[in-house]
């Protein structure tokens, strides 16, 4: 089943009672209008802020915490880091610091249920905007709360009626509504981000006063590296001490967190890549013509939209024929690994498609109908048994990638 995320709010939230401005809610107004809860996922995460007005970003899971963790992504377009881990009401002694002394925008968590997106939403205002495009709304968010306090932020992401939309998009649909026992009470989620600020490294969880210094980047070191080393000690502590009460095996290799790493949009920028090194490849193929090689020009493409940073038509003449055809080599072996890429990003992007069309889709009297079925034909009950046996297959390859991940 979906990690739902309607357990993810500890219930020690805070409920200012004013109002001030057009993104601020009174009591009323807040528990009138209530987050729903969505699902842990990239695809989610990445959808709804496209739907906020957010361009050129996507998310990505991080399987493995050890050195390696990112060295698959460009280190320069990791713009933060979603952390989600299992949440205990307990003491934290790191002390936090003044996120306007700081320049960090920072927003304390006032609503339930909308944690994973505070957290994102958080993570995204920290990016330098030559970096990314915050959409017209945000840009506009971020304009109006540059003086706000951060719960005075956090009253305004709540009262974002884009972010809000947005969020609630993708609300679970069925056709039942299973009520819990008012003592029952399940495991706490959380979500946090990580960023880099003027060199330095900072956690910010909205439950807290302000953002976590982690510290400084060490010189020749991405930042990315101290978040990981930051969550790596946060994940054998409460190995640590899961084992230290006394905790089963399964409970401790059991999946409680989840990261995920903001990063630009891999999509565009495989179309860009392949743009670049087809204006590089038009430009040698038409310097061998003026040299009276005979080649076929392959790219249509405009000269006066190629890049800066690609070679002149002067560079190019004076490199020899030789040298020239080598480029146009090189150009085309490039084209052919960025194709491969770009059609995986295309089948990932259709699957979030689709995945997010099921999750918007109330599928209960498909279920129903379909046990209909079966039953009438007696086959209900080996399809349930098969059913559960391939859900206990999944259960146990997650508990197996817990359980590698928490080694490393």
């Amino acid at each position: 089943l979906p990690l739902l995320l309607s357990q993810l709010e500890p219930p020690e939230v805070l409920w200012p009672g004013y109002s001030q401005g057009r993104y601020l809610w009174t009591r009323s107004n807040i528990m009138g209008d209530e987050w729903c809860t969505i699902e842990s996922d990239p695809g989610v995460f990445t959808q709804l802020c496209e739907e906020i007005g957010v361009k050129g970003v996507q998310f990505e899971e991080v399987y493995s915490l050890d050195q390696t963790a990112f060295m698959q992504m460009d280190a320069e377009k990791i713009y933060g880091l979603v952390f989600l881990f299992k949440w205990a009401k307990e003491a934290d002694p790191r002390p936090t610091v003044n996120a306007q002394d700081t320049g960090v925008f920072f927003a304390q968590q006032v609503i339930q249920n909308a944690c994973a997106t505070q957290a994102i939403m958080s993570t995204l205002m920290n990016v330098p905007s030559e970096k990314l495009d915050l959409g017209p709304h945000l840009k506009e968010f971020k304009e109006f709360t540059i003086g706000l306090d951060p719960q005075m932020k956090g009253l305004a992401i709540s009262n974002s009626e884009p972010i809000r939309k947005a969020h609630n998009s993708f609300r679970q649909q069925t056709s039942f509504e299973i009520v819990h026992d008012k003592d029952e009470k399940g495991d706490a989620f959380h979500f946090i981000g990580y960023i880099c600020h003027d060199k330095k490294v900072y956690e910010l969880d909205g439950l807290k006063e302000g953002p976590v210094l982690i510290g400084d980047v060490p010189e020749g070191v991405h930042w990315s590296e101290k978040a990981r080393e930051e969550i790596q000690r946060r994940i054998e502590a409460y190995s640590q001490k899961q084992a230290a009460s006394g905790g089963s095996a399964e409970g401790a290799a059991e999946l409680r967190f989840q990261l995920m790493a903001v990063v630009a949009n891999r999509l565009h920028e495989t179309e860009q890549s392949i743009d670049r090194e087809r204006h590089l490849r038009q430009r040698a193929n038409i310097s061998l013509v003026s040299r009276g090689e005979d080649v076929e020009l392959m790219d249509e493409v405009d000269d006066d939209e190629a890049p800066d940073d690609i070679p002149s038509f002067e560079d190019l003449s004076a490199k020899e024929v030789s040298d020239v055809k080598a480029v146009v080599e090189q150009c085309s072996n490039k084209i052919k690994e960025l194709e491969t890429v770009l059609e995986a990003e295309k089948k990932k992007r259709q699957k979030w498609v689709n995945e997010n069309a099921l999750r918007r889709a109330d599928l209960v009297p498909l279920a129903l109908c379909a046990m209909r079925h079966l039953a009438r034909k007696g086959q209900l009950m080996p399809a349930l048994e098969k059913g559960k046996a391939a859900h206990l297959k999944r259960v146990e390859e997650k508990k197996a990638a817990a359980a590698t991940a928490t080694a490393h």
